[in-house]
């Protein structure tokens, strides 16, 4: 891949996996919002799981950690180099082949800036709980525990803890355990593990940051429809649709170097935004007033599974995006059935020559 197509892949790959990550984290806080701590913390523990029995064991392999090496080293390198593969800082500290530490560094990836202060603390030791201490079942190790010994939501300045393989197997409820350390090994970058260059180059990393966290979307959802039903959760993901635009298009805007407010530029940030998520559409434009985008897939969903609901809450992001914008820019949306093709659908961005608003 040439330098210049590598450089566009990075730009593009960080702006979608920048957009994925926010409704990410929206659809947890807006859980929060309306259901309270109870709900949120299910939710984790189910999204968490879920994504555990899904990836963890080909992820593994995908990363080349050997099968040879000590169950704590294995858990511990999984989580140092996927999450860095995801975008978040992360440290490693191998004190013995079987205790070894990992540290998530701030700021906070998935509750951004002030939003971090506003969840209870209990919370991110449910998310812990619901991950860190089922690596031992997935790898076959009955000796294999996980001690947290700092949070960020309780004041620490990153979230820390340690994969020890015990010399005896562990009984049900003594995978998890909590300790206060106030001295802790120092991270030495020169000898923590790195990517196979030849098996991870750049692009296929660039490419996994997005998916990372677009299937984080993907799963996050597909566990509201479990705990909630459609309509809640359709509920759900609109507020945030509408949320992360207000909060982030213009932010969004300057990423992907679009600096007109008028329907064209309108539509050439939504044909931009779907081209970095690996999204497939046609735009097509009617003079300066008229443009129509024709979206034929809908990521992270599948075009045959997503609902009308679904994707009418996704299209909240358009219709306040828009009008965050201009407020005489009208956005609609028309599904659009294809025969023989999974459904698509058509936007159409329109000056409407009044304010609308």
């Amino acid at each position: 891949m040439q330098t210049a197509q590598l450089e566009r892949l990075r730009r593009d790959t960080e702006i979608a996996a920048k957009f994925w990550g926010r409704i990410f984290s929206g659809l947890g806080a807006m859980t929060y919002r309306e259901r309270g701590e109870a709900g949120l913390s299910k939710l984790w523990v189910m999204l968490l799981s879920q994504h555990q029995k899904g990836f963890y064991d080909q992820g593994l392999e995908k990363i080349g950690i050997s099968p040879d090496e000590p169950p704590a080293v294995k858990a511990a390198k999984y989580h140092y180099l996927t999450n860095q593969i995801g975008g978040l800082r992360m440290e490693y500290v191998e004190e013995t082949p079987t205790k070894v530490w990992i540290r998530y560094l701030a700021p906070m990836w998935t509750y951004a800036g002030v939003s971090m202060l506003a969840l209870p603390g209990r919370v991110r030791r449910d998310i812990f709980s619901a991950w860190h201490p089922r690596n031992g079942e997935r790898m076959g190790c009955k000796r294999l525990g996980w001690v947290s010994t700092k949070f960020i939501m309780e004041g620490d300045p990153y979230d820390e803890g340690y994969f020890i393989e015990y010399d005896h197997d562990l009984r049900p409820g003594e995978e998890m355990a909590y300790e206060v350390v106030h001295q802790t090994p120092e991270f030495d970058p020169s000898k923590a593990p790195a990517l196979d260059e030849d098996l991870w180059p750049a692009a296929r990393q660039y490419k996994a940051r997005r998916n990372w966290s677009r299937e984080y979307v993907n799963t996050t959802t597909s566990c509201l429809l479990q705990m909630y039903g459609e309509e809640v959760t359709h509920f759900l993901l609109s507020q945030t649709m509408r949320g992360i635009a207000i909060q982030y298009t213009h932010e969004l805007m300057s990423d992907l170097d679009i600096d007109g407010k008028d329907a064209r530029s309108i539509a050439e940030f939504f044909s931009v935004l779907l081209s970095a998520c690996d999204q497939d559409f046609d735009i097509e434009h009617h003079g300066d007033n008229v443009h129509r985008i024709v979206l034929h897939s809908i990521k992270p969903f599948r075009p045959e599974t997503a609902s009308e609901g679904l994707r009418r809450a996704l299209f909240q992001f358009n219709v306040m995006a828009a009008r965050v914008l201009n407020g005489r820019v009208a956005v609609t949306r028309t599904p659009t059935p294809m025969i023989g093709l999974a459904d698509s659908e058509t936007w159409t961005v329109e000056d409407a020559g009044r304010w609308l608003w």
